[in-house]
């Protein structure tokens, strides 16, 4: 292996030490920490990050608009985030206001280029959504229990479907009314709690936070509790480094059904015809997931729709209690080291079905040790490796990654690497630098820091990516942005000898 490595390097060096970029922006972006990335193509990307921070770009980096909630253009939406709960068995326990300028908005999701919907971590979590570019946002949920965060958002673009995750928090219901003469929210807390659960002490025990929306984002429900959401020791969380700890693997609807009615018109001899359209209704939701922990797993769940006998509507507040069953729940040992701080920090799925899997520990960025794991096959996770020693490894602690679709490298490159001409290339991004993968992220070589052709410096530190059709996006700290094409990064520098 360390044979072919040294010859990959030799040709890639002697092709080309450099890379191209985005035009500069014509203006610099803010300053903030970003860390929640989603790129539409070429062109469009959205994100979102720290001090309550979101920019698009339409023109592919050059220009950015800031396009972040303030109370200036920012309304409130009325919901019961536990479900079938009446105000009536509510009392009213505080005033709780939000400052949107405080929220650190840890992932992002996108539709269009003018509808989006963005998820902040603790402080009172929050989701916002927006349908006209940011000149209108929605608090469309939120969570004030003083332990709550929320690591990854994730909606699947074909159905509407979606779902939050967050870290282990005792199933305290909440609700949160609207006081309509100020952006003030009252919160509202029930007394006692009982779940319907087989174990009876589960409302004593902390549960992973897990929401779904059928709907784009416009809306969010609790999922069930059971043993899905029930953390496998006492360390296992989710980090929001990337918002990437959570992938849709799998979600159904039912098709739009019109429905139509005919009435005679009192005037005239003809029937007034009038069709109403359904929406799509919920079919099932297959999730993948990991974190930290003492052992660090990788969980797989299918949701699916109640049996109609099961259905219920609580017609007082207009809020179906239609909740998702729970019909697999797998948990699998992944080749990570665990305790305090380590862990998955980002995964990625290709459109072939395999995925990769990167972490470490943040507090020790160049330990490379049992931080890294694809999928063997096309399982959506069902089975990992690891890398087999520091050869071939992740340089470090990574909290984002991404995976390109199958595209034909330059000639002579695979030949040396001894892989097939259509191959996936992956990019692994953290605190001390980044990492590229030739052969769909078996094998890695860590990417030194470079001059770009267009003068710009790459710095490989960065907290998330994503690849578009034709480039490599990235985002990181103090507003580090960079586009890449793709074509450019076949022939990048690469230290292979780095460890």
């Amino acid at each position: 292996m360390k044979g072919i490595f040294y010859i990959a390097l030799t040709l890639c060096i002697n092709i080309s030490s450099n890379l191209f970029a985005h035009d500069n922006p014509t203006k610099p972006i803010k300053p903030a920490h970003y860390r929640g990335l989603f790129v539409l193509n070429d062109s469009i990307a959205w994100f979102s990050g720290s001090k309550g921070t979101v920019i698009r770009t339409t023109d592919g980096g050059r220009n950015f608009d800031t396009i972040s909630p303030r109370a200036t253009n920012t309304k409130l939406a009325y919901f019961l985030p536990y479900g079938n709960q009446t105000v009536e068995n509510y009392n009213c326990v505080s005033d709780a206001p939000i400052s949107l300028q405080r929220k650190d908005y840890r992932d992002i999701w996108a539709k269009n280029d003018k509808e989006a919907v963005i998820m902040s971590a603790g402080d009172s979590a929050v989701i916002l959504k927006t349908i006209d570019g940011g000149e209108i946002w929605t608090i469309v949920y939120t969570d004030f229990r003083k332990d709550i965060f929320l690591d990854a958002l994730e909606i699947d673009s074909k159905t509407g479907v979606g779902m939050v995750l967050g870290d282990p928090i005792i199933p305290e219901p909440i609700i949160v009314e609207v006081n309509g003469n100020s952006n003030q929210f009252v919160l509202i807390k029930k007394s006692k709690y009982k779940t319907k659960s087989q174990d009876p002490n589960i409302a004593k025990k902390k549960l992973f936070a897990a929401l779904y929306t059928i709907d784009f984002g416009n809306s969010w429900n609790p999922l069930p509790v059971g043993d899905w959401n029930l953390p496998l020791d006492s360390l296992e969380s989710f980090f929001a480094a990337s918002g990437t700890s959570l992938v849709i693997i799998e979600s159904k609807v039912t098709a739009q059904k019109k429905n139509t009615s005919s009435k005679k018109n009192d005037t005239s001899e003809t029937n007034d015809v009038h069709t109403q359209t359904e929406p799509p209704q919920f079919k099932s939701l297959t999730v993948g997931f990991a974190g930290g922990g003492i052992n660090p797993s990788y969980h797989i769940v299918k949701f699916k729709n109640q049996k109609q006998s099961t259905i219920k509507q609580n017609k007082r507040v207009h809020l179906s209690t239609n909740q998702p069953r729970i019909v697999a729940n797998e948990s699998i040992s992944l080749p990570f080291d665990g305790g305090a701080g380590s862990g998955v920090y980002g995964m990625c799925l290709s459109d072939a079905g395999n995925m990769l899997a990167v972490g470490g520990n943040y507090t020790l960025p160049d330990s490379c040790t049992r931080a890294f794991a694809h999928s063997t096959t096309n399982n959506f996770g069902l089975k990992w490796s690891g890398a087999h020693g520091t050869q071939g490894n992740t340089g470090g602690y990574r909290s984002g990654v991404c995976i390109s679709r199958a595209r034909p490298l330059t000639p002579g490159i695979h030949e040396s690497l001894r892989i097939k001409t259509f191959q996936r290339i992956a990019i692994c991004t953290g605190t001390n630098g980044s990492d590229i993968s030739f052969d769909n992220g078996i094998n890695w070589l860590n990417i030194p820091k470079q001059t770009l052709k267009s003068g710009l410096e790459f710095n490989g530190s960065y907290n998330a990516c994503v690849f578009s059709e034709n480039y490599l996006w990235m985002v990181g700290n103090s507003g580090k942005f960079i586009r890449i094409p793709i074509e450019d990064m076949k022939s990048m520098a690469i230290n292979p000898l780095i460890y």
